[in-house]
């Protein structure tokens, strides 16, 4: 940029522009100096007088500018030079600017129209271009040879400086600041720890603007300072917790711990729950030492108090404590008794007209209480019942109509039923297999049935005397016949029938024992592995027996039976009722006792097996059909027996 050079001519015409110029300029008192040269380097005297490019907004009086400038003109006027220095008040002093006003027509704040042809010494063009101008600029167009108000300089001594260095120089300050002040950043001055963007470390400041760490801050203000000088770490400012801010910046410089707190937080809770079940099972270790003292305790009395029993014996006499009628017309026959849900079914003659049938009936053993149901079971009279050893709802029951039964007493529904071609006297669950049940006929005939599928598997089929018995023999290896099966009570000799090793489930080895009577009944103790056989009056003995025999011990020489006592009765015996074994409780005071009705005496005779005598006959009036133990349940430190007359069940104490 830059007006091209003017060759100016003497003239009429010049002198009249001299003229105009000179009446303007004495009009407004300006005085052109001569152009000197300059009397000091610009470097010595930015020396002198610091030049500043950033304002500083804090500044509340910048000086009087005319003051500098009138001394550096003082001293530019003492030498000889072709420059120009204008002094302008409205420029802060220290810039490098030009004394020009934005509009290149105004000359110290007056708009001035220069015509064609000025003298030398008044700008065409803002001296500001030269210096602007680029590198490949010529010294010629770049400095004029007399510019007003401009500062003459040498190309050669002092280089142009423009805006975009000094803007450059300021960025590179700015930059220079920010790494200075990056550590503070992203840094605790307090804990010298790194800030984190969450938790409990995240930025926060004071009023002042300092940052630290907000769990360092707050334990700063209230625990690292006094009550009354409560300040900032930093500047010592005065400062409160309710001055703190936590800092939310998009670039703050902040280490990411958002899945470290995540898992610092899972943590405490983990272990917050670990302690609590850590309390929570102290606690029930306490309690659980305290119950066991308790259960010590008890135990330690009840036995206590089962010594002084054991000592003083029952409190009570042996007698008949309960009577209970069940039917009116005489049609009771047998009895069953379950242990584990102490259940007693009776069967009877149903007393319903309409059905003429014979029925069961069940009553609760602890108290007794016939039940108002009846199972309507078979037609003809009921000779046997047995539990399942397991499945203490199923009850097997045969009866005179050739009909084998399995009865749910708890929905007091028949659930399956089979018919074989004889009257059937007798059943039981084989000890070996309990889904093994085995009726005896009255021809002395034996008949396998798989309760599963009520099939008859096998029949052993005989005309000879009858099967007034079957007793169940669990398996055990102390004991002869330790594969288990059951026992065959035939009217005219016993016998065993044990499981064959390998061999199907219907396959039993038949062993004849060596006892010879006209048997009745047959009665059998686990616990004591004694057998009770009923025999009435024949040949030489003109009494009934009752004999009591043992099962040998395994691999014992001999028989496989020992007779152990033998108890005797009347004469008389028209009927075939049932005796039975009450077994222990295991009380020391108590022994095995044997009781079975005498039809001659009308009593209830109860025999003592280890001592061997008779102690005590109950007097009644009936004819009793079946005697049956009711193990689990005591009277007075006595055992009870039930007995079952044709239309009664009475509880005896024994």
């Amino acid at each position: 940029m830059g007006s091209p050079s003017r060759a100016w001519e003497h003239g009429d015409n010049i002198m009249e522009a001299e003229n105009v110029f000179g009446d303007f300029l004495e009009r407004n008192s300006i005085n052109i100096v001569p152009p000197v040269p300059p009397a000091i380097p610009i470097e010595e005297f930015y020396e002198e007088y610091p030049v500043s490019d950033a304002v500083d907004e804090d500044d509340e009086d910048y000086g009087d500018d005319s003051e500098v400038y009138a001394n550096y003109s003082d001293e530019v006027d003492e030498g000889s030079s072709s420059s120009v220095i204008l002094v302008s008040n409205s420029q802060r002093p220290g810039r490098f600017s030009d004394p020009y006003d934005s509009d290149p027509d105004s000359l110290m704040g007056y708009n001035m129209d220069f015509p064609a042809g000025s003298p030398v010494g008044f700008p065409i063009e803002s001296p500001m271009d030269s210096l602007a101008s680029s590198p490949e600029t010529s010294p010629e167009s770049s400095v004029m040879g007399s510019p007003v108000g401009s500062r003459a300089t040498s190309p050669n001594r002092c280089p142009a400086t423009t805006s975009a260095t000094s803007l450059k120089r300021t960025y590179e300050n700015i930059e220079d600041g920010n790494s200075k002040t990056e550590d503070e950043a992203f840094s605790c001055s307090i804990c010298l720890d790194t800030l984190t963007n969450t938790g409990l470390h995240r930025p926060a400041c004071l009023k002042c603007g300092h940052i630290f760490g907000e769990n360092c801050l707050q334990r700063w203000i209230m625990t690292g300072c006094n009550r009354d000088a409560k300040r900032c770490p930093t500047c010592n400012r005065r400062a409160n917790v309710k001055d703190i801010r936590v800092i939310y910046a998009k670039n703050l410089i902040a280490v990411d711990t958002a899945e470290l707190t995540a898992l610092e937080l899972k943590v405490e809770k983990e272990n917050r729950e670990k302690n609590l079940m850590h309390l929570e099972a102290e606690k029930w270790k306490v309690k659980a030492t305290y119950l066991d003292n308790e259960v010590k305790r008890l135990k330690t009395m009840v036995d206590i108090d089962l010594l002084n029993k054991q000592a003083a014996g029952p409190t009570s006499l042996r007698q008949c404590t309960k009577k209970i009628n069940l039917c009116k017309n005489s049609g009771c026959r047998v009895m069953a008794y379950n242990k584990y849900s102490m259940m007693l079914v009776v069967s009877q003659h149903s007393e319903s007209s309409l059905f003429n049938s014979h029925v069961i009936r069940k009553l609760n053993g602890s108290t007794l209480d016939v039940s108002k149901d009846c199972i309507f079971a078979h037609k003809k009279q009921i000779r046997d019942m047995a539990f399942h050893p397991f499945e203490h709802n199923l009850l097997a029951s045969v009866s005179l109509d050739k009909c084998i039964n399995l009865t749910d007493v708890t929905c007091n529904q028949v659930v399956s039923s089979l018919d074989v071609n004889e009257p059937l006297w007798s059943c039981c669950w084989a000890g070996d297999n309990t889904n093994m049940l085995v009726a005896g006929g009255q021809m002395g005939s034996l008949y396998y049935i798989d309760r599963r599928y009520m099939k008859l598997f096998n029949a052993d089929q005989s005309r000879k005397f009858g099967c007034v018995s079957l007793i169940s023999i669990p398996p055990s290896t102390s004991r002869a016949f330790m594969y288990g099966g059951f026992m065959k009570t035939r009217m005219d000799y016993l016998s065993m029938f044990e499981q064959e090793p390998g061999k199907q489930m219907h396959c039993y080895t038949e062993t004849e024992l060596p006892l010879k009577g006209l048997w009745t009944n047959t009665s059998y103790d686990y616990n004591s592995n004694l057998i009770l056989s009923t025999s009435k009056p024949c040949g030489t003995n003109k009494s009934v027996r009752h004999i009591v025999s043992k099962i040998a011990d395994y691999n014992t020489e001999g028989p496989v039976i020992t007779p152990v006592v033998t108890f005797y009765a009347g004469d008389k015996a028209t009927q075939l009722s049932r005796s039975c074994l009450v077994p222990t409780t295991g009380a020391s005071y108590e022994d095995t006792l044997a009781c079975s009705f005498d039809e001659k005496s009308k009593t209830i005779k109860v025999f003592n097996v280890n001592q061997g005598t008779n102690p005590h006959n109950f007097q009644v009036n009936e004819n009793f059909l079946d005697l049956c133990p009711l193990p689990g349940m005591m009277n007075s430190g006595r055992r009870l027996l039930a007995g079952l007359s044709e239309n009664a069940v009475n509880l005896f104490t024994v």
